[in-house]
């Protein structure tokens, strides 16, 4: 006799096989609800920021302060370029305090960081003078009432993706898309219960985060 298998005898699935588990849902947190890293009153970023740095250089443009700031450590699905699952980490800023600025329904800012070349940056660790970025967007932004998003991107951190896609605008967009779902899901906190995403989402960035917020805002045109 023929033991030849066509495609109408396939083979049978043998005992304990299964098929592949599916891919993580994009946006979904790693670890839910993100972990709080610090909170730091107007003072206290104020005194962090160093007398002489780039950060000191522009304080005279920051105008009162008036929210704590909760800084949270985002871990979240994401996209690479070919659109195999990986994963990025980022930063929650969320305001905090008596102030009405700092209560309630708050606006969204998605902030897209410089270039830095160093694997381990992490926006969220706000103290470390490698990320004097993030001290002020902490100060800038958050600080005065926004829900600040800010993506570390797909490469850094903690990240599996074991390389930066340096100005690829689909996967830099799906990133902070990504980031920014996953920061909604944590909302409120329970820090700041109060707190809450109003509905309105602003985008901006800085050199290389300039070009990804462009890419983002495109990607959510077309969404």
């Amino acid at each position: 006799c023929d033991n030849n298998r066509s495609a109408d005898n396939p083979t049978p699935e043998q005992p304990g096989q299964s098929e592949p588990p599916p891919p993580p849902t994009r946006g979904s947190l790693i670890v839910s609800p993100p972990e709080r890293l610090a909170s730091y009153t107007p003072d206290q970023l104020l005194a962090a920021v160093q007398a002489g740095s780039a950060a000191g250089k522009l304080l005279e443009f920051i105008v009162d302060p008036a929210c704590t700031v909760d800084v949270h450590y985002l871990r979240y699905n994401t996209v690479d370029p070919v659109d195999a699952p990986t994963t990025a980490s980022g930063a929650l800023m969320v305001p905090n305090g008596a102030d009405p600025a700092c209560q309630g329904g708050r606006p969204i800012l998605l902030y897209a960081h410089g270039a830095v070349i160093e694997r381990s940056f992490n926006i969220a660790n706000i103290t470390d003078p490698a990320s004097a970025e993030g001290l002020l967007v902490a100060l800038a932004f958050a600080a005065r009432g926004y829900i600040v998003v800010a993506p570390n991107y797909a490469g850094f951190d903690a990240s599996t993706l074991d390389y930066h896609p340096y100005l690829h605008a689909a996967q830099q967009a799906n990133d902070a898309v990504d980031a920014l779902i996953a920061a909604r899901s944590a909302l409120p906190t329970r820090f700041a219960p109060t707190v809450t995403d109003v509905g309105k989402l602003f985008l901006t960035g800085y050199s290389q985060g300039g070009f990804v917020a462009m890419a983002t805002h495109r990607l959510l045109q077309e969404r």
